[in-house]
């Protein structure tokens, strides 16, 4: 019988294994074992569960700070080079509607002081 793994001459007939380089053969059952990657400096991190995203989002709503450690905290997830790609585009997403929402309330709070003013002129 020879190793399958080797080809190595088996001489025990009723080996469940190769004497050379323990490869099973024959009918043996075994659980192979996982081989693990070789490290290439690229951290596996762990994904970021959604509750996790709705707690950053709720973050603004604390008072005075909120709202500044939000917007830092979506640039550096933004353009960071250590942070995995579904962060970095979740928080380039975050940002470009931050930045839609703060441009149309502008423009809502300049529409309405302009018809405020408008409708205070003419009742004077």
């Amino acid at each position: 019988m020879k190793c399958s793994m080797c080809g190595r001459e088996i001489m025990n007939p009723g080996a469940n294994y190769c004497d050379y380089c323990g490869t099973p053969v024959g009918d043996v059952t075994y659980q192979a074992e996982q081989v693990q990657p070789q490290q290439t400096g690229e951290v596996k991190r762990d994904k970021v569960p959604m509750l996790w995203y709705l707690g950053v989002m709720c973050l603004p709503l604390v008072p005075m700070v909120g709202s500044i450690a939000y917007l830092v905290m979506l640039f550096f997830w933004a353009f960071a080079p250590s942070i995995e790609d579904s962060r970095k585009s979740w928080a380039r997403a975050a940002l470009i509607y931050t930045g839609i929402t703060l441009v149309l309330g502008i423009v809502l709070c300049i529409a309405i002081f302009s018809f405020a003013m408008s409708a205070a002129s003419s009742f004077m």
